[in-house]
């Protein structure tokens, strides 16, 4: 075997020793082999970019629902640190809007948000941030005595209602019902 030497007139396996490796015409790569490895890789990007938009969408939709959570929290604590008259003077329902930019529209008197007041200055302006593009609604129902008014009732449901539009232009909904009785939740002692 001649010893190993690599250089410009070095050509073939056979010139550096190996002899009985197969010559072979040399050959590329032909277009349909191409085509298949391009196609390959379009399927593994189309994947990756579908995995990347509803991790995306995820995260948007929990936060948005974190922040809805908040929201009714917020207000059903308002409500049981209020007294039992200004929870059966609440009217029948409210709705708030929150724009892009944050601004609240609607029935400022009724939430918490918005303090209950009309003036723009005493809101939750970082709540009001975070929940752009929501749309906050209540129901109040006197649930006993049947018939109940405001002067007799003695329980009632308030149901807090958030919708919102995820990223991806999905509507979402998150509800959560409060029960209210004016001598406790217990309903044996609720008189009616």
């Amino acid at each position: 075997m001649r010893p190993l030497r690599l250089g410009r007139d070095t050509t073939a396996l056979h010139d550096i020793g190996i002899s009985d490796w197969p010559k072979s015409p040399q050959r590329g790569v032909s277009i349909i082999e191409v085509m298949m490895a391009a196609t390959i890789l379009l399927v593994g990007f189309i994947g990756l970019l579908k995995a990347v938009t509803i991790c995306s969408e995820s995260l948007d939709t929990a936060r948005k629902q974190q922040v809805a959570i908040q929201l009714v929290a917020g207000e059903m604590e308002k409500l049981r640190s209020g007294s039992w008259s200004s929870l059966t003077s609440m009217p029948d329902s409210g709705t708030l809007t929150i724009d892009a930019s944050g601004t609240p529209t609607g029935d400022f008197t009724s939430f918490a948000l918005t303090n209950r007041t009309a003036v723009l200055t005493d809101d939750n302006t970082t709540m009001l941030g975070l929940s752009r593009g929501f749309t906050f609604s209540f129901t109040r129902t006197f649930l006993r005595p049947t018939g109940a008014t405001a002067g007799t009732a003695t329980y009632m449901k308030v149901a807090y209602t958030v919708t919102w539009k995820t990223n991806t232009g999905r509507t979402q909904r998150h509800q959560i019902d409060g029960y209210f009785g004016k001598n406790g939740l217990h309903l044996s002692y609720q008189q009616s």
